[in-house]
This record gives structure tokens, C-alpha cells and sequence, in this order.
């Protein structure tokens, strides 16, 4: 019982684990027009800047060529949290995968590990 007790004041000890985040992670965007905008909320928990990549997908994994932000790229200062813009052409109901992906950096400054976060959105086209 003892060692339980360690073993739990060990794991509690430890404090949280940090993460970088998209926010929100599902949704449903709906529409009267053939287009579509969702605002979204990168965040870097990270001690530097962070670069993140916007990446976007259907359900079978294929890239959108019509769905588009500002910018492909986002930087993110330590500790804070970014809004960024995602639109596209919206048809009558289609499933949309975001993907921002903290990628090494090739000058050794940035994450050294490569860290991904998805998100689900549906986008629902009402009316005709």
C-alpha cells in the first residue's frame, strides 16, 4: 500500500504535461452560400517561437485544393495562443480535417519533436 502511495505522490509530483492545442477540435460550420470561414485558435506551449503548418484533408486522408487560410504558416510566440482563419468552398455537406503540425526546424531553434493536432469539422450547405 505504501508503494502505491509513493508511486501516486510521484505521478501527481510530476505536474502537467504540456501540449500544443487547436481549439476547437470538432464543429459544424453551416451555410446558406457556396462558401464557407471558421476562426480557429492555435496554441504553443512551448518555451520558443513556434512555426506551425496548416494542412488540410479529407476523411481518406486526400489534401484539399480548395480549402485555403491566410497563410500556410503560422508562428506562435511561447505560451500564447493564435487566431487564424480557414475558408473554402462549401458543398452540401462535406467533412474537413485540420491539421497544425509544429515541424522541425532546420537551424536546430524550435521543437524537437514534431508534434501534430487534428481537427474534425462538418460543413453543412442549407437550402438548395
Amino acid at each position: 500500500m505504501r508503494g502505491v502511495l509513493i508511486s501516486l505522490a510521484a505521478l501527481f509530483a510530476a505536474g502537467p504535461a504540456a501540449a500544443q492545442a487547436l481549439s476547437p477540435m470538432t464543429g459544424e460550420v453551416r451555410t446558406y452560400t457556396d462558401r464557407f470561414a471558421l476562426q480557429l485558435k492555435a496554441f504553443n506551449p512551448y518555451e520558443r517561437a513556434q512555426r506551425f503548418q496548416l494542412a488540410f484533408y479529407d476523411e481518406t486522408g486526400a489534401r484539399f485544393a480548395d480549402v485555403q487560410s491566410a497563410a500556410p504558416v503560422i508562428y506562435v510566440p511561447p505560451g500564447e495562443e493564435v487566431s487564424f482563419y480557414v475558408w473554402g468552398m462549401a458543398a452540401q455537406r462535406r467533412r474537413i480535417n485540420i491539421c497544425v503540425t509544429s515541424p522541425y526546424f532546420l537551424d536546430g531553434v524550435g521543437s524537437q519533436v514534431r508534434g501534430e493536432v487534428c481537427g474534425r469539422y462538418d460543413i453543412v450547405r442549407l437550402g438548395g
